[in-house]
């Protein structure tokens, strides 16, 4: 598959979008509850995406795209509301970066499903992103002491959901691909937010809750900002991953988005970042590439 410049600036587009969405989530969460939020913005973003889908004369998708939608559905209906609760109760620069674990949970899925033993540079990158995701943890002035860092990542909830979230982002986009080749992203865009939407409403709706909805008003502007980037993102994504290969679109995503989120963290929220979480994402960033790249 051939790198064009277009497919470099569509990557860098989406990593951008998803980066400046993560930002504006967090802001929203002083608000709005996780659920709620997750619901209502996947709702609004179903028109955009009905109207690319019309725009495109998008049809009915063929046959074997059910199996993938649904399964891609159900991961993006529990990792979306696990990843607003981990940015929520815990910060920013800490709970993104722990997204690099999403191409190791892939690599090592690998082994057991489809017997793809990885190599010794992606063992190495394994590692480095292990070292990277504990090594978020220091506390300056405490040393590092591995067992202590890992009591530290045990103790914080956001890191172990978004450790979650990680393992069931790395098995959604081969889903995406697979359901993208029997249909199309704008169609499957519509489809993925539509089915989040409502499964996420249905269950606000069972525990008496969607009147939680409402509390989504009291920040249009950053609402409306939201919508655009997630919608953005999100299909930004889908067209980067018909263009080049998964690996290269998570590559750079997890690079931008990791050092973006540490920054943000540190200007946006005040979080205490010091010289061993930036770091930590740089080791992160290198195992990401070692395994995706090499």
């Amino acid at each position: 598959m051939t790198f064009e410049p277009l497919a470099g600036v569509v990557v860098v587009a989406c990593a951008l979008a998803w980066s400046s969405f993560d930002l504006v989530r967090k802001v929203l969460l002083e608000r709005v509850e996780p659920m709620p939020l997750v619901c209502a913005l996947t709702a609004m973003q179903v028109p955009l995406f009905a109207a690319w889908a019309a725009v495109e004369g998008a049809g009915l998708p063929g046959e074997g795209y059910l199996m993938p939608a649904a399964l891609s559905a159900g991961l993006n209906i529990v990792s979306n509301v696990l990843f607003v609760v981990a940015i929520k109760v815990s910060p920013l620069s800490l709970t993104i970066p722990l997204l690099s674990l999403t191409p190791v949970f892939t690599t090592i899925l690998a082994v057991p499903m489809l017997g793809e033993v990885p190599g010794p540079w992606e063992i190495a990158g394994i590692a480095l992103v292990a070292v990277g995701a504990l090594g978020l943890h220091v506390v300056p002035g405490r040393g590092v002491n591995p067992v202590e860092l890992a009591r530290a990542f045990l103790r914080e909830r956001g890191s172990v959901m978004m450790a979650g979230v990680a393992l069931m982002w790395s098995i959604a986009p081969a889903l995406d691909k697979l359901a993208m080749e029997r249909s199309g992203p704008a169609f499957h865009g519509f489809v993925l937010s539509a089915a989040v939407a409502v499964g996420i409403g249905a269950v606000l709706a069972a525990q008496g809750r969607l009147g939680a909805l409402g509390a989504i008003r009291a920040r249009p502007l950053l609402v409306g900002l939201a919508i655009l980037a997630s919608a953005a993102a999100l299909a930004l994504q889908l067209v980067a991953i018909q263009m080049v290969f998964v690996s290269l679109v998570e590559t750079i995503k997890r690079g931008l988005g990791n050092a973006a989120a540490v920054a943000a963290g540190a200007w946006a929220f005040h979080e205490r970042v010091g010289r061993g979480q930036w770091l930590a994402v740089a080791l992160m960033g290198v195992g990401v590439a070692l395994i995706l790249l090499l």
